[in-house]
């Protein structure tokens, strides 16, 4: 990895994805309090179980998690237009991927959207994802 290499990254879309007890407090800080906007919903309005925010995704977790484990880093995620260069960069240099690659569809964006999962040397989980 020694050549020059530069990422193409979709700035608007880069997140740090926060694990949340309670999806109503979490909007009552960042949304209400802080005033991010809400950019987009994944569930019932009224108790969604991912709400999308400038820089912020909340994760509103399904499976009992325990207590110690809220509020705690769930991903960085960065938005790139390279995915498949990248990949193999990482898959290269020995990388682990946490999440093997997968294809969501957001029916409010009318888009779909790749991704794939990888830890940092630190174990830090890392999404990667390609708007389509």
């Amino acid at each position: 990895m020694s050549e020059p290499f530069v990422a193409e990254v979709e700035h608007w879309s880069n997140h740090v994805a926060i694990r949340v007890k309670d999806i109503a407090a979490a909007l009552d800080f960042y949304h209400r309090a802080l005033g991010l906007p809400i950019e987009r919903r994944r569930g019932p309005e009224e108790d969604p179980q991912i709400v999308w925010l400038p820089g912020v995704q909340l994760v509103k977790r399904a499976q009992a998690i325990p207590d110690d484990q809220y509020g705690v880093l769930d991903h960085i995620g960065i938005a790139i237009k390279n995915l498949d260069t990248i990949c193999a960069r990482l898959d290269a240099a020995g990388y682990t991927v946490d999440r093997p690659r997968g294809r969501v569809h957001f029916p409010e964006l009318n888009r779909d959207v790749n991704t794939i999962f990888y830890r940092d040397p630190d174990g830090n989980v890392i999404e990667l994802l390609e708007w389509q």
